[in-house]
């Protein structure tokens, strides 16, 4: 009888050590949370006819909120007046930095947009003149910029998480880590650009000074998007279609549903072999598309693709990392998101997902599509210092709900 008390006493003490170890880890994690995350207090700086210009975020991680309102062209404008310096500094330094590391000639990225330019919707032509009107640059050289990414690979990671993988809460989260070219000073002026537009629906690009398409970003229709570039089907590539920054900005401006934006992609005259995660929070879902200029594939947790010993299908989770089929980081995210199921969150995402698994090196940006939350990090510029990786550096939290509520009341658009 003594024995077995002892042996019941021995268990009790390991199983209580177990719990406080649990406790103090979960614990441990919130702190770290705490320390990366700051909540986003929004400071005025200017305001025009068709802008206001805010900053939020602490030290050297601070980013610029802009909001605009009116015409393709006003709106444009807005945005050139309102960061005239920054524009003018990024967009001269930014195509000479690109160009020098991927040894390519500015020529290039005009034969780029001369292929895309038939497909260019009209309004995006317009705001961009409006912007090179309001901050002093030739209009080429902000279509240059524009056009980056179409030239250029943009190799990331991305998953959608929702029902029981974040049963905890039940939200839909949302990862958009995008590993680009940090040495060219992309990251130098981060900002979030909250539309008004006169046509569509009110919606935040996440991008940096200058830049009208987008790679991140949300819409007050509970819309938000990611992307992968990869080169599976390479030899069907073309620059006869829309640029997929373009194509992305549309969905969040126009498309009210995950079904209306998956068949804008599926309609569209693509150019490269992207992927895509769109996911939908009055849904609670989202879809992980594979795409080239032929083909547009649409996965659900059910179907995912690749199949592979690093990539397998978990309930609940659409995923990729770093491209299609990258065992390297495949395998790390598919154990991180085992390894957190049922308690996926921002906070987890922010303190271990994306940094066990290391992407996310020049923006790291997670939504939360229920709650209308967004987490945004951006590298270390050449002028900062600290942790180089965006996923390493300091998130600013936003309330995307209020955000949105408070530019139609800048606009005096109420309906």
């Amino acid at each position: 009888m003594k024995n077995k008390n002892r042996f019941s006493q021995k268990f009790m003490r390991i199983f209580i050590f177990i719990l406080l170890f649990t406790a103090c880890s979960e614990q441990d994690k919130k702190s770290e949370a705490a320390e990366k995350v700051v909540t986003a207090k929004i400071v005025k700086i200017n305001e025009i006819t068709h802008g206001r210009l805010e900053i939020a975020g602490q030290n050297e991680d601070k980013i610029y909120l802009l909001t605009l309102w009116g015409t393709p062209y006003e709106m444009g404008r807005a945005h050139g007046e309102l960061l005239q310096k920054e524009i003018q500094q990024h967009i001269n330094s930014l195509v000479q930095n690109m160009v020098e590391k991927a040894g390519k000639s500015v020529e290039l990225l005009d034969q780029v947009f001369a292929g895309t330019k038939p497909f260019v919707p009209q309004h995006f032509i317009e705001e961009l003149q409006g912007l090179a009107d309001g901050c002093g640059l030739p209009l080429q050289d902000l279509i240059r910029v524009n056009i980056l990414g179409e030239a250029g690979e943009w190799q990331c990671s991305l998953f959608g998480a929702w029902g029981k993988a974040t049963a905890a809460d039940g939200h839909l989260y949302q990862l958009r880590s995008l590993d680009y070219e940090t040495g060219a000073n992309i990251q130098k002026y981060p900002l979030i650009v909250v539309y008004v537009p006169n046509e569509g629906h009110v919606f935040a690009n996440i991008t940096w000074a200058g830049m009208v398409g987008c790679i991140s970003g949300i819409s007050e229709q509970r819309i938000a998007i990611s992307e992968i570039g990869d080169d599976y089907h390479k030899e069907t590539d073309t620059f006869a279609g829309i640029p997929f920054m373009f194509l992305l900005r549309d969905i969040l401006q126009f498309d009210t549903t995950l079904d209306q934006a998956i068949s804008r992609i599926e309609k569209a005259p693509r150019t490269t072999s992207l992927m895509y995660g769109i996911g939908d929070g009055k849904l609670g879902e989202l879809r992980g598309l594979q795409t080239s200029r032929n083909v547009c594939n649409v996965f659900t947790p059910e179907n995912l693709e690749p199949l592979t010993p690093t990539h397998q299908r978990i309930e609940d989770i659409v995923y990729w990392g770093m491209s299609w089929d990258v065992p390297k980081y495949d395998g790390p995210l598919h154990d991180k998101l085992v390894q957190h199921y049922g308690k996926i969150n921002a906070e987890i995402t922010i303190t271990d997902i994306v940094t066990s698994v290391g992407t996310g090196d020049l923006q790291t940006v997670i939504y939360d599509l229920t709650a209308m939350k967004i987490w945004v990090a951006n590298a270390r510029a050449d002028d900062e210092t600290g942790q180089l990786e965006a996923y390493n550096r300091q998130f600013v939290k936003f309330d995307m709900g209020k955000i949105f509520s408070r530019a139609r009341i800048m606009s005096g658009r109420q309906n």
